[in-house]
């Protein structure tokens, strides 16, 4: 979905989004049960995901020795053993869908060294062009919506469903 802000190559060099703080562990992605199933079957036997209502959380494992956790998907040599498999948060990422007074809103984390030496108006054009399919998607998956945090800017807002609405 992003290909035109972040090469393959960009991501799997970096890889800081796949790697979490212990304050940073509700952003981990939210994974299916279809999902859960083929990861499983295709790609990590052992994989242990935390249950949340209908969806999963990947159980992350903790480095020895430090606060961080990594995703038991990423290979330190290859990146994400999942490809183009990826669950929504990371495929949208650095994107991410959040709450702010009742509206979606598609935020940039700023944590992202790649998309940071980006020129902000390429950002601004993926953002516009993923908006219509995070929005639909987070509709279908209300628990794809983290609640807004103030040191994320937001990109795109969702528009309002009802005519005459003023924002």
């Amino acid at each position: 979905m992003l290909e035109r802000l972040l090469s393959k190559a960009d991501c799997a060099a970096c890889r800081l989004c796949c790697k979490f703080d212990s304050y940073d562990l509700w952003q981990t992605p939210v994974i299916y049960k279809t999902l859960a199933s083929r990861i499983l079957q295709e790609y990590s036997p052992r994989m242990e995901f935390v249950k949340r209502g209908e969806h999963f959380l990947i159980k992350m494992e903790k480095e020895q020795g430090a606060d961080v956790y990594l995703c038991p998907l990423l290979d330190e040599d290859k990146g994400c053993i999942m490809g183009d498999d990826k669950p929504f948060d990371c495929e949208i990422w650095p994107f991410m869908i959040m709450e702010l007074c009742g509206r979606k809103v598609l935020t940039l984390s700023p944590a992202c060294p790649v998309v940071n030496s980006k020129k902000f108006d390429d950002v601004c054009i993926s953002a516009q062009a993923a908006a219509a399919e995070a929005f639909a998607m987070a509709d279908e998956h209300p628990e794809l919506v983290r609640p807004y945090l103030d040191d994320h800017p937001i990109l795109a807002v969702e528009k309002s469903r009802y005519k005459n609405t003023l924002i």
